[in-house]
């Protein structure tokens, strides 16, 4: 059966319910149309974009990844495509996202797909900053059941990251993406491209003088593990280039601050290794004592654990005939994180006048009202916690500046688009949304090095910083290494009222400065209230119990803020978010 395909006229394709029509020619030579609504965004990757789609005649939901034709003008990008349809279409395992069919219209390619409703493991992880050895056990047993079936058939996924592992509404764990997938013609072939995520690279890629092989997944299941169970990749980075130093280097330790069993380091460092040919198979991997520690490893994990951790009596019953070995504190490792290293464009309409360095100079001291945070810190929140210290509102002209308590400097731009300067004044990080869905994408440059079309954001970046800093450099209480260790915090949103301005912060802190010089600092992480008076003395609540204080003024502020928020979710007047008012005099 051969598959052609039309859209019905006169609907845009990125409107939520758009109606696809896929024209299917029998052998017989009748046509049929198969009738698909276009649903929500599931996400993005390369050259495609994910939606849900229903088709209208059996209701059956799948993941459509949809690719433009405009983006295979290219002979190497058609080939590649096909060659992702051919492997993919190919393999039937529980382990693996299911292929359904694919089919192309005028404008784009159509390739169905099995649905997982639960995400990816990137977004579990983000959500859960790292896993117990019982889940990774349970997520690591499947992955490695699927590679191994990928293996048998000859099939290199050469791209597994936790953003291409799929939890289905079962809690499943599936394979996807195969756009960088190859399969070897004979045994023994070496591949050569250079290609993958930096984070899970192997080190015979970036070599690329002898090519590569099955090794490099196995290779990548060491780096998902060390992830899973630490939070973050063993080689990150907020540099690419540093990122591949590290791998070459095996440059990599565990951090103090989270307890891992010996079997896991010992599986770890066994896969971690240069040479490929040193790996692990996977039969090796799954018959390491990590999977073999006397307890019951739990087939599927409940969907309670997308969001918090198994409870106690849940994990007892699958420890309850194993003694482990106590875990010790290992190495400290200071390994850094980056938002992202694909570039992304600025926005093309913000304009800066060229007078306007000398202008901004002159205007901004005397007229906008900069309210700093008291500089020590609340004692409510915790040392990795960050907040704002100072800010200016310049939103009638360019956007809102900021100094945070790690030393950073941000701006949100009128336009909604977001830089941030590292405490060391060399990280640049730039994040803007962008398309019609509005996802917003991050991109990793230095202050010497960045983007043309940048440069205006970057000087009114830097005007800003100096402004807030003052003279001297402000003290951080974080060290470079701990600074560059986290993802870096910036404002994720802002608005400002008649009586406050409220900040909420992507670290999971609302903070609220009044007009009175009062303070309020939310830290849904610790479950606290930091209450700061007109004097600036600092007194700490338990956020369940803080309305029923007997501090009337702090109760008062308290429940002022919770209006606030309640009218930013429902999107209520009266305020303004993003961009915000003229600046007020105080």
């Amino acid at each position: 059966m051969a598959n052609k395909s039309g859209r019905k006229s006169g609907t845009e394709e990125s409107e939520v319910g758009a109606i696809i029509e896929e024209k299917v020619t029998k052998v017989s030579g009748d046509i049929s149309i198969r009738r698909y609504s276009k649903g929500k965004f599931l996400g993005k990757g390369g050259f495609a974009r994910c939606y849900e789609f229903v088709a209208l005649n059996s209701r059956k939901v799948t993941a459509a990844k949809v690719v433009q034709k405009a983006s295979l003008t290219r002979t190497r990008a058609k080939q590649k495509l096909m060659s992702e349809i051919k492997i993919h279409r190919s393999l039937h395992h529980p382990g693996v996202v299911g292929f359904e069919h694919f089919f192309e219209d005028s404008e784009n390619v159509y390739i169905l797909l099995e649905i997982c409703t639960n995400q990816t493991m990137s977004e579990l992880v983000r959500r859960r900053k790292r896993l117990t050895e019982l889940e990774a056990q349970c997520y690591l047993i499947q992955v490695l059941s699927a590679v191994r079936y990928l293996h048998q058939h000859r099939v290199i996924h050469r791209d597994l990251k936790l953003g291409n592992l799929f939890l289905s509404e079962k809690m499943e764990i599936k394979i996807g993406d195969f756009g960088l997938a190859t399969k070897l013609e004979f045994d023994g072939e070496r591949k050569r491209t250079i290609c993958g995520t930096p984070n899970y690279i192997a080190p015979e890629v970036l070599e690329g003088k002898s090519g590569h092989s099955y090794e490099v997944d196995v290779w990548a299941v060491g780096v998902i593990m060390y992830t899973l169970i630490v939070g973050k990749p063993p080689f990150e980075t907020s540099d690419v280039k540093t990122t591949y130093r590290r791998i070459r280097m095996l440059a990599y330790t565990f951090p103090e601050t989270v307890t891992i069993s010996e079997a896991a380091k010992s599986l770890i460092a066994r896969i971690l290794v240069a040479d490929p040919a040193k790996r692990p198979s996977i039969d090796e991997v799954l018959a390491h004592q990590f999977f073999h520690q006397g307890n019951i490893i739990p087939k599927l994990l409940p969907s309670s654990t997308l969001a918090c951790p198994p409870s106690a009596s849940y994990m007892k019953q699958f420890m309850q005939h194993v003694n482990p070995p106590s875990p010790r504190r290992l190495t400290e490792t200071a390994p850094t994180s980056a938002l992202g290293t694909a570039r992304a464009s600025s926005q093309a309409n913000f304009e800066v006048p060229n007078t306007d360095r000398i202008k901004f100079n002159r205007e901004l001291r005397p007229t906008e009202p900069v309210l700093p945070v008291p500089v020590e810190k609340p004692t409510a929140v915790s040392p990795t916690e960050v907040w704002v210290k100072k800010w200016v509102d310049y939103s009638s002209k360019y956007g809102l500046g900021y100094l945070l308590s790690n030393g950073c400097t941000g701006v949100y731009f009128n336009d909604s688009s977001k830089v941030l300067l590292g405490a060391n004044g060399h990280t640049l990080h730039y994040l803007e949304r962008k398309g019609p869905d509005r996802q917003e994408t991050a991109a990793v440059y230095t202050l010497a090095d960045h983007p043309k079309d940048l440069q205006k954001k970057v000087t009114l970046l830097q005007h800003f910083r100096s402004y807030l800093e003052g003279d001297s450099k402000q003290e951080t209480g974080l060290g470079e290494s701990a600074q560059a260790a986290e993802t870096p915090v910036y404002i994720k949103k802002w608005m400002r009222t008649r009586h406050a301005i409220l900040f909420r912060l992507t670290n999971k802190i609302v903070q609220v400065n009044f007009q009175d010089h009062t303070e309020i600092i939310l830290s849904s992480e610790s479950k606290t209230v930091t209450y700061v008076n007109k004097v600036g003395e600092r007194s700490n609540y338990a956020l369940a119990t803080a309305l029923e204080s007997t501090n009337a003024e702090m109760s008062k502020r308290l429940k002022y803020t919770k209006d606030i928020l309640s009218q930013m979710v429902a999107g209520g007047t009266g305020m303004t978010t993003g961009r915000g008012k003229s600046p007020e005099r105080h």
